[in-house]
């Protein structure tokens, strides 16, 4: 599969959002496992800001959560629109942009990882650290070494993280956030994504996140001028 060059760092977390919620319509049983399977939304046609939020909205099966103790780890997939969503910051956008964007992103798959404390509040890398040492060693880590840790089984594949950027906020933010990319798998029967974080700074282990196929592309389309 082509691998393009992008500028990933520049893919941020904006916030633009306004909320908004879907109900759900099930299909059948074995969809209803999905939480966010509705037959209807691949025939929705959705502002920027409309689709960002229904993209970020955890019923709608692209963010998943796991809370182990006092920490949150989630991860956001982002599809293609979503991601020049944020880019672009406008709640209309040319079709012609939105065209020639997806091409340069096209060829990887993107993730970001959050990390949050529950209910403490300061900086994240600072959390239980016992000294200075320890805190520039997280800093490091976060930034040169984390990647290492992070892979994406997609069906029989099991792929490393081939793009990485820890969002570095220099404050007293009580949460990471991590932009990931993974090539595409070859195996083209696959039923699910799970992507896999082994957690060496704060000892909770291997945290999963499972993504069913389904929930990947049963998906509104953008609305575009």
């Amino acid at each position: 599969m082509r691998t393009k060059n992008i500028l990933y760092s520049t893919v941020i977390s904006g916030a633009f959002v306004t909320g908004i919620l879907f109900s759900s319509c099930i299909k059948n049983p074995n969809e209803a496992s999905s939480p966010g399977y509705n037959e209807k939304n691949i025939s929705l046609s959705l502002s920027p800001s409309e689709y960002v939020a229904w993209v970020r909205n955890i019923d709608n099966g692209l963010r998943k959560e796991k809370t182990i103790e006092d920490l949150t780890f989630s991860v956001q997939y982002k599809p293609y629109p979503y991601i020049v969503c944020l880019e672009e910051k406008k709640n209309t956008l040319a079709d012609s942009i939105v065209k020639n964007r997806i091409s340069g992103l096209d060829g990887m798959q993107y993730f970001d990882l959050k990390i949050a404390l529950n209910a403490s509040q300061g900086e994240l890398l600072k959390y239980k650290a016992g000294n200075s040492y320890e805190y520039d060693r997280r800093v490091k880590y976060f930034a040169f070494e984390m990647q290492k840790d992070i892979r994406l089984l997609d069906g029989t594949d099991t792929l490393p993280c081939a793009l990485f950027h820890f969002e570095r906020t220099y404050d007293v933010a009580p949460y990471s956030t991590f932009l990931l990319g993974f090539t595409p798998g070859k195996d083209a029967r696959s039923e699910e994504k799970t992507l896999i974080f082994y957690d060496r700074t704060f000892g909770k282990g291997t945290v999963k996140f499972t993504f069913r196929n389904i929930e990947l592309t049963n998906i509104p389309k953008l609305k575009t001028l």
